[in-house]
């Protein structure tokens, strides 16, 4: 009797480690494991839009663009610095008849980027306006020391990176000469 109830203690644990259970043989599976997360891709594709105003004089010496209009042709800068903090990366946008513009830069490593982040690594600051006119640079989303960019999740999916698109101020040049707000 102790043999037998030695042999059943061995053929026991022999199913137990062959994955046997006292269930007739079945077994439960395990869980599957969690899915992993999406893989982000470390290669980007930054372009920068924005609009560029001729700001009305009704609102000189303000950051309002109440009045304004687009200015076509007005040239913005797009700089980007590296991780080292340097620029490296430079363009240049035209604004369009709708004063619109987009600078697009290539497909870039993001950890080459200052921060790892290209919103905070890049700029835009308003270079000349065609309008003489208009041509008076105005610092309206910090279009003189350099506007931010923001993320406006204007992101999809290219061929091994992603393509993101900020976007900068509104930027506003305003006119050489105006009128006095009050007359004498």
């Amino acid at each position: 009797m102790a043999a037998s109830l030695h042999l059943a203690a061995i053929l026991a644990l022999s199913l137990l480690a062959a994955g046997a259970t006292a269930n007739s043989g079945y077994t439960t599976p395990s869980p599957p494991p969690p899915p992993a997360p999406a893989a982000q891709s470390s290669r980007v594709l930054v372009r920068v839009e924005g609009q560029v105003y001729c700001q009305s004089c009704a609102h000189r010496n303000s950051w309002s663009l109440g009045g304004d209009t687009p200015l076509p042709g007005a040239k913005v800068s797009v700089t980007c610095r590296d991780a080292k903090n340097r620029v490296v990366w430079w363009r240049l946008a035209v604004a369009d008849r709708s004063g619109y513009f987009l600078a697009e830069f290539d497909v870039t490593e993001v950890s080459g980027f200052f921060e790892g982040d290209p919103r905070r690594a890049c700029y835009a600051r308003l270079l000349a306006s065609p309008d003489c006119g208009c041509n008076e640079l105005t610092n309206i989303n910090l279009g003189i020391e350099g506007a931010p960019l923001r993320d406006e999740g204007k992101r999809w999916a290219g061929q091994g990176y992603e393509n993101v698109v900020y976007a900068a101020g509104p930027l506003a040049f305003r006119p050489s000469k105006c009128p006095p707000k009050h007359p004498f």
